[in-house]
């Protein structure tokens, strides 16, 4: 009986409180990290007057278009004088 009670008073008053106090630390080390990683982003935008300019890469030459039309058959046009 006087295991469980002396167990007991280990958990609450020992084990739970540094449990809460390492987890907790752990959390604000995560969350100053993330700040910091945040903060590191931010910098990197573009300055203020500055231009940037995206990479555009260069198309492949097309063909050029034919005047040609395929729609139909092309019927030549022939002015009637009356």
């Amino acid at each position: 009986m006087l295991k469980i009670l002396g167990l007991i008073f280990l958990f609450i008053y020992v084990i739970r409180p540094l449990f809460k106090l390492l987890f907790k630390s752990y959390i604000i080390t995560q969350v100053h990290r993330q700040q910091s990683e945040q903060a590191y982003r931010q910098k990197e935008t573009k300055r203020e007057g500055s231009i940037d300019v995206d990479y555009v890469p260069p198309q492949a030459k097309s063909k050029p278009r034919s005047t040609k039309v395929d729609d139909g058959d092309y019927v030549p046009f022939e002015e009637i004088k009356e």
